[in-house]
């Protein structure tokens, strides 16, 4: 039975459900079929009682795709889960001012220099917006919060579930893998439980594409205490039957098929595996080894990089094939950010956390940051504002300007201010290509372009220190490791800042893993090192069976199917670090024939 007719027959009867869709499977159709199923039953009977479809999306463009493809119909009420929630919520305000204060308490306990208790008697109304952007003293929520006071009003508040039952009768959730725990248990075990009669909930997506760290990650059990029922979407319209072999073999809870109306695409897959390294020194340092042979993976990975284009693969800007590659500093140099990169290496265990997910406060300013909990880009670096001018979009740079440096000014006060702002935004990007970050970073703060955070302000303030003052060696280490950071920081290019962004952006023909979930590519180079990002993934001992550490375990299973499943036709997997030979026993069971070993 098709996964839309099994959909149909929960929806009569009252079962709420999950779809998992396997990569390529036409999720977004389906949950597009189930939206026009339910107008074409349920419509007369919504219009009557006054009530709507809500459908929560992961993403702004996936809210607009949506909205399209139903042709604006007003019957369902499409929004992103912040959206969502704080429509859900907002008009509760006398709880949300007790509630926003036992946050507010538990941060002052961790914080108390920041958080100030007795909050609920000095506010008179709780906001959010999506800037991004905290003031508890003001009322004032940013993303994360929204998502906790929305599970404790949920819990705490019958009322609220049953009005937001009465209102939706049915909730759709898109990419419900990558929703907070916190949603996720409040729409089921807070909202679902108490008004199950009258409410009917489907989860769209796909355990297998969670790929940050803030999603719920499955289901499984909701499925296991019958709260949700399971269906299975196995059709893969995107990739040829060999990509498609080579994904059941990574995964077993669903085995997909090519439909039958689809026309067969013929491809391959590979795997090569490096092993052609001389050995690590006894006394050798982990690093320093890492070092000296990395000369040799830059060479395997040119030597295959050029079989490929000789191959006929185009890895050009508008080319139609992708490499695939969790970043490091060969990476970074190709991309244009090499001694950015360096820098980061220097000062963090963890550079491409630090540098790539944007840990870092200058990472941050520079270039933003993803919200933690739903990875939703958040637009509050310098790249950000330049690319809103760039692009002429002067609403999204007054809204900048009010949530950074001129948000405590009433926005008739900016207006007259516009043509120096414009003159100013010129400056900007014209030095962005030719100046050092130093001196970005110095004309974004003499324009009021941003507020430099408390964090930049207390790591600038330890660096002025007098080194003589300092006592304990550690403590005398770690103030020079920081000023040199600094200091070499602020002497960068800027340029190289300007590629580091893009690089995140995917603008590049070198892609980060992390941002490919969704896209699709005519032939996919993935490049696997257990040096990069050490502590996050580990491929040696996925393949081998050997993880010791689930959480790690599943993030790396996941982000190697969602990079395989990428391919429309042809696959090459290129192994930097050595896969050894417990690890290439399962390999060889997936790839079969298809292995190559360098040495």
């Amino acid at each position: 039975m098709a996964a839309i007719d099994e959909i149909k027959q929960h929806i009569e009867a009252q079962r709420s459900f999950v779809l998992e869709a396997g990569a390529g499977s036409g999720k977004t159709y389906t949950l597009i079929q189930t939206l026009n199923y339910l107008l074409d039953s349920k419509r007369e009977k919504l219009a009557q009682e006054n009530r709507k479809i809500a459908c929560i999306t992961y993403t702004n463009v996936a809210k607009n795709e949506i909205i399209e493809r139903l042709e604006h119909n007003p019957l369902v009420q499409v929004s992103t889960i912040h959206e969502f929630l704080w429509s859900s919520i907002k008009s509760f305000n006398k709880q949300l001012i007790i509630e926003l204060d036992k946050l507010n308490e538990e941060k002052a306990i961790k914080e108390p220099d920041k958080y100030q208790t007795g909050l609920k008697d000095r506010i008179i109304e709780v906001t959010y917006d999506d800037s991004g952007y905290r003031d508890f003293e003001k009322g004032r929520l940013e993303h994360d919060d929204v998502i906790v006071l929305s599970n404790w009003m949920y819990k705490n508040y019958e009322t609220l579930s049953t009005i937001l039952a009465q209102k939706y009768p049915f909730i759709l959730v898109d990419e419900y893998q990558d929703t907070a725990t916190e949603t996720a248990e409040a729409l089921i075990e807070y909202l679902l439980e108490k008004n199950s009669i009258k409410l009917l909930l489907g989860f769209y997506g796909d355990s297998h594409q969670k790929i940050y760290d803030h999603g719920v990650g499955d289901l499984q059990k909701y499925i296991d205490t019958d709260k949700l029922v399971l269906v299975k979407k196995e059709e893969n319209y995107r990739s040829s039957v060999e990509v498609i072999n080579l994904l059941n073999r990574i995964r077993t809870n669903i085995q997909q098929v090519i439909p039958e109306n689809k026309k067969r695409v013929s491809g391959s897959v590979k795997f090569i595996n490096c092993i052609n390294y001389p050995a690590k020194g006894p006394k050798e340092k982990v690093k320093d080894y890492e070092e000296r042979i990395l000369p040799i993976k830059t060479n395997n990975y040119q030597t295959i990089i050029e079989r490929l284009k000789n191959d006929q693969w185009n890895f050009d800007e508008n080319g139609e094939d992708k490499i695939l590659i969790l970043v490091n500093s060969k990476v970074a140099e190709q991309a244009g950010f090499g001694n950015l990169y360096q820098v980061y290496n220097k000062r963090f265990f963890e550079p491409k956390e630090e540098l790539m997910k944007r840990g870092d406060i200058f990472a941050n300013l520079f270039m933003g940051s993803l919200d933690k909990k739903t990875g939703i880009e958040r637009e509050t670096g310098v790249e950000h504002l330049a690319s809103f001018y760039e692009a002429r979009d002067y609403n999204k740079i007054i809204h900048f300007l009010k949530r950074s440096a001129l948000r405590n000014k009433p926005l008739f006060s900016i207006h007259p201010d516009k043509q120096k702002i414009s003159n100013a935004l010129d400056t900007l990007i014209n030095a962005r290509n030719i100046d050092s970050v130093k001196d970005i970073y110095s004309l974004c703060i003499n324009n009021n372009f941003i507020q430099v955070s408390d964090s930049i302000t207390r790591f600038e303030k330890e660096i002025a220190e007098d080194p003589s003052t300092f006592t304990d060696p550690k403590d005398l280490e770690r103030y020079y490791r920081k000023k040199t950071f600094y200091s070499d920081l602020m002497n960068l290019k800027y340029e190289e800042i300007i590629n580091a962004f893009k690089f995140i952006k995917d603008q590049t023909a070198l892609s980060t893993k992390h941002g490919t979930k969704g896209e699709e590519y005519r032939n996919v180079l993935v490049v696997i090192d257990d040096t990069s990002w050490k502590t996050k993934y580990n491929f040696q001992n996925f393949f081998n069976g050997e993880e010791k550490l689930p959480e790690r375990e599943i993030r790396t299973r996941n982000l190697f199917y969602v990079s395989c499943s990428r391919a429309k036709e042809n696959l090459v997997v290129l192994a930097l670090s050595e896969m050894e030979e417990p690890a290439m026993l399962k390999i060889k069971s997936w790839f079969g024939e298809n292995v190559e070993v360098i040495s």
